[in-house]
């Protein structure tokens, strides 16, 4: 699809500066766009990137100031440049293939279960015994939805993703590919010299809004649930231990983990590979940096780094002593040297030295 500048600026409702004629036929980013294509700055920092593009126009927030390279470059002024980016990118692609719906011969549901209207159900899905899946939803391939389950409207599971008995997702929750929801927490006792498994009876409960990435795990509850609050987003690889209470908009991070009975406020941002020792709480919007081993709770507020994890800025004095390591270590070795020789140098002298005549 081709568009001119100007009907983009109406689409977006955007201020237009420049020549609104420009014809536009893809929106691509600043580093890869050209002739022909729209890019967005939604960063000063990202402004010499614009200088040297050879894009046909920009999408920028309300302050950019147009560069000196090109001056009538148009340019679409908004107060979201990302968002309107992506609303332009969309406008001018492939219109999308209609949503298919219906139940997949192939697909299997259990005679007790209750499909809502609207729902695709791919083949080869799998939804057990007085199972809900609400108005709405679509099961890929390859899902598996156990007993009791509930899935709620407008939910999206990926292939080959598995929900455990009884999960609970609420209305647009977004699994990904191989993410395993329910499966056994992690629980034994040493009776007689063995481990035997503490039975696991809980559930997983997950909020509405929620997004999972590809391949993590959230264990159920021993007892009671483990739960995803609202609007929380998972990346890819995350493993949430059982009895954990996630709060509602957190952002965790690839490779994060969270050890059981854990509970973390809302708004926390776990960066990638964050480790949590169990029953630990993380305050309502704390922050824990990339690779932490977080050992103790964290107030609200607080942002925390390093294994164990401790305030930044103690962590950051730590790391800039780190640094000087190998200067203080070349320091230490040329005093000791010094003091060596001083020492050697007050030594005192020996008796005959003393008194040549021996007496």
């Amino acid at each position: 699809m081709v568009a001119t500048v100007e009907q983009l600026a109406a689409l977006v409702r955007g201020r237009l500066v420049g020549d609104g004629s420009v014809s536009i036929r893809s929106a691509r980013p600043v580093g890869e766009a050209g002739p022909g294509d729209i890019t967005f700055i939604e960063n000063e920092r990202y402004a010499k990137m614009l200088r040297t593009s050879p894009a046909s126009a920009a999408i920028v927030g309300p302050h950019f100031k147009t560069p000196a390279r090109e001056p009538n470059l148009p340019v679409i002024e908004v107060e979201d440049p990302m968002a309107a980016f992506l609303a332009v990118r969309s406008h001018l692609g492939l219109a999308e293939k209609p949503r298919w719906s219906g139940v997949h011969p192939q697909a299997w549901v259990a005679p007790t279960a209750v499909i809502g209207k609207d729902v695709a159900i791919y083949p080869f899905a799998y939804v057990g015994d007085e199972a809900v899946i609400c108005d709405g939803a679509t099961l890929y391939p390859g899902v598996v939805v156990g007993d009791r389950c509930h899935v709620g409207k407008d939910t999206v599971i990926h292939p080959n993703a598995v929900l455990y008995r009884e999960v609970s997702l609420g209305d647009r929750v977004e699994v990904h590919a191989g993410t395993v929801l329910g499966g056994d927490g992690f629980g034994y006792r040493m009776v007689d010299g063995r481990h035997v498994k503490i039975p696991q009876t809980g559930r997983v409960e997950v909020g509405d809004d929620v997004e999972i990435g590809a391949n993590c795990t959230v264990d159920r509850a021993t007892f009671e649930a483990t739960r995803i609050g609202e609007g929380s987003k998972i990346d890819n690889l995350v493993m949430i231990g059982h009895n954990n209470q996630i709060g509602r908009h957190n952002l965790l991070c690839g490779q994060v983990g969270i050890a059981g009975s854990c509970k973390t406020g809302d708004y926390v941002v776990m960066a990638g590979q964050a480790g949590i020792k169990d029953g630990t709480e993380i305050g309502d919007r704390a922050v824990v940096g990339a690779q932490a081993g977080v050992h103790r709770s964290v107030p609200a507020e607080q942002q925390v780094l390093g294994s164990p994890a401790i305030p930044l800025r103690e962590q950051r004095r730590v790391f800039q002593m780190i640094a000087r390591l190998p200067e203080m270590n070349r320091q230490l070795r040329e005093l000791t040297a010094q003091v060596a020789m001083l020492t050697a140098g007050l030594a005192p002298e020996s008796d005959s030295e003393q008194d040549p005549t021996g007496f």
